[in-house]
Order: structure tokens, then C-alpha cells, then sequence
């Protein structure tokens, strides 16, 4: 048996599961296909999504990424049953206990990222980044932290790219609440910055998940000088190398801010967002509590604080810097790999 057999035989199997979760919006599918690729160059690994998620499977293509689509949960079973994975990883809609019940006899380990379902509990590691500041009542099986965040290389290049944190003339504000923003934040937080008086650059970052009126946006851009409404859907990062100050939602895009290193304002814009205890002042975010209820006089001393303060800006990019967030991939491929091999003990990290 030569060496190149020898090695395939000895690959574990790793399939990855991707749902998509409208408040979780399209992150996890960038984390799968980041990790999948990472994983793909030492073990066997599979992707697996519903074959209605169109702008998913578009992201994952994108990526290198060449999917298996299933239709109904009993499909999806069938191709796991026929595969007998090493390791399934489980991401973006919260599990129900049927769904895991049903896999779990057909792999050895079961891992779940940002699982708030019921079905949480019977996965051999929960893996959260979107962690709550209480630590009572958290499962034996949750691994939590900053480090569950993968990385994608646009972020990893726009991060090495980002030359200052110098203002810019006139400083430019980026308003960027993704996964939906349900209550149109985008809409409250534009009007009250369009009050501050002082010269600004404001750019509106907008994708496919809003839902709300671009025309509204679009009168109020006329008010003012400068400002502006940029649609793509990859918007935020496009902008993340010019951007002075970022404004956004506390899910995701807190992480995506602070792996490049911007002064951060992060609004939440529900009641699970408002939970997540990372976009808080201990890692250099100013938190203004849920979005429905923010008073223009916060968000307006929030933006001139970061404004007028040196300090305070390089403090905020400090505290995000510090928490080395670029060095996740290798800490999330390490950490899968052990449950993979079954060298898997759940401790904090």
C-alpha cells in the first residue's frame, strides 16, 4: 500500500451542517466555508445546505466551496448515515432535539456553534461567540468566547491593509447594521446623526437583507453634505479600511470591527443581541442598549466623545487589538481537529 493511500485512509471524515437563521443572518455560512477550507487541506470534509438558501450557496461557491444541497431533513439523514462521519459541525439555525437524535448514531462527535436550540444539549461542545455576560446556568457542553469567531480572509487582508487610525477630513462614519435590522436602525441612527452639526462623511452601508425603504434613506441623504448610501452585499467590508467610526448591530459585526481595529458604537437590535456581552467597553465598544429605545443625545455624545477624544479612540482600538482575534482560525481548527481525533476534554479556553 503505497504512502498517498496510507493517508487518505487514515483522513477523518468532517461534515459540516449550515442553516440559515434570519438573526444570525449570513455570518455563520463565512464561518463554515473559512473553517471547511482550513480543515480540507489535512482531513476529508463536506458541506451541507439546504438547497433553498440561494444567496448561501452563492457565498459558499464564492468561496471554493462546492456544497451538497438536501431539500428535507429525512435526505439529509440518508447522506449522513451513508457517510459515517468522524465529526459533524452543526452551524446557523438553532437545533430542535429530533434534528440531533437523528444524527447522532450515524458520526462519533457532534459540534455546534451558536446553538441556542434545544438540541444544544446533546452535542458533544457547543462552541459560542454570541455569549451572555451571565456565566450562571451555561451548559457543561459550551465552550464560550471570543475566539469562536472565525476569520475570512477579506477581513484578515483588510485588517493587514488598514494603514492609521488617524481622522480622516472630514471623519468618516459608517453606519452598518447587518442580519436584517428588523427595527430599521439604519433609518433612526441617520437622523440623528444628520442633527450634528459639525462636518462629517457619512456612508450608509446597506445589502440585500434590508427590508425597509431605500427611499426613505435616500430623502435624508439629500439633507446633508457628504453623505451618502452604499449598497452591496458585502458593504461593511468594503468600507472597514476608510471607516474612522463604525455604528452597527451587537451580533456578528462587532467581531468583524474589531479584527480590523475601528472605533466601534453598537446598538442592539433585539432582545438576544442586547445579551451578547461581547460589543461592551472592556473590549473598546461603546454599547447604547437596544436600538428601539436609543435617544438621539447618546448616540450623538457617543460619536462626538470618539470624535474629540485621541485617547479614547486609541484605547477602544487597543482593547479590540488585544483580544488577537486574527489568531482564531488556528485555535478553531485546532480545537476541531481534537474533537475530530477524540482528543476532546470541554474546558474554557
Amino acid at each position: 500500500m503505497n504512502n498517498e493511500l496510507v493517508r487518505a485512509e487514515q483522513k477523518k471524515k468532517i461534515a459540516f451542517i449550515v442553516e440559515h437563521c434570519p438573526t444570525k443572518g449570513l455570518y455563520p455560512f463565512e464561518r463554515v466555508a473559512t473553517l471547511a477550507r482550513l480543515l480540507e487541506k489535512e482531513e476529508t470534509v463536506w458541506v451541507f445546505i439546504k438547497a433553498t438558501s440561494k444567496k448561501a450557496i452563492e457565498l459558499l461557491t464564492n468561496e471554493q466551496i462546492s456544497p451538497i444541497l438536501f431539500d428535507h431533513q429525512h435526505e439529509l439523514i440518508k447522506q449522513i448515515r451513508n457517510l459515517q462521519p468522524d465529526l459533524i459541525v452543526q452551524d446557523g439555525k438553532d437545533t430542535i432535539i429530533e434534528q440531533v437524535e437523528q444524527l447522532r448514531p450515524h458520526c462519533k462527535t457532534l459540534v455546534h456553534f451558536d446553538d441556542f436550540g434545544d438540541g444544544s444539549q446533546f452535542a458533544d461542545c457547543n462552541i459560542i461567540a454570541l455569549f451572555e455576560e451571565t456565566k450562571e446556568n451555561i451548559a457543561q457542553n459550551c465552550l464560550a468566547g471570543p475566539y469562536a469567531f472565525a476569520v475570512t480572509d477579506t477581513i484578515c487582508a483588510i485588517a493587514e491593509s488598514r494603514a492609521s487610525n488617524e481622522l480622516s477630513n472630514p471623519p468618516h462614519i459608517v453606519v452598518a447594521y447587518e442580519d436584517g435590522d428588523e427595527n430599521n436602525l439604519t433609518y433612526r441612527t441617520l437622523r440623528h446623526l444628520t442633527q450634528l452639526h459639525i462636518p462629517l462623511k457619512i456612508t450608509v452601508a446597506i445589502d440585500s437583507e434590508y427590508k425597509h425603504s431605500v427611499e426613505d434613506l435616500q430623502m435624508m441623504v439629500l439633507s446633508r453634505r457628504n453623505t451618502k448610501i452604499f449598497k452591496h452585499e458585502r458593504a461593511l467590508e468594503q468600507l472597514l479600511t476608510e471607516a474612522d467610526i463604525v455604528i452597527c448591530n451587537a451580533n456578528y459585526t462587532p467581531y468583524k470591527v474589531a479584527a480590523v481595529g475601528v472605533p466601534c458604537i453598537t446598538a442592539a437590535q433585539n432582545e438576544r443581541e442586547l445579551n451578547n456581552s461581547f460589543p461592551r467597553e472592556h473590549h473598546g465598544f461603546i454599547h447604547l442598549g437596544l436600538g428601539r429605545k436609543m435617544k438621539q443625545s447618546n448616540i450623538q455624545n457617543a460619536v462626538m466623545e470618539l470624535l474629540l477624544h485621541e485617547q479614547r479612540r486609541e484605547r477602544a482600538v487597543r482593547k479590540q487589538i488585544e483580544l488577537e482575534i486574527l489568531d482564531n482560525n488556528e485555535v478553531l481548527k485546532c480545537l476541531l481537529l481534537d474533537f475530530a481525533y477524540e482528543r476532546h476534554n470541554i474546558v474554557s479556553l
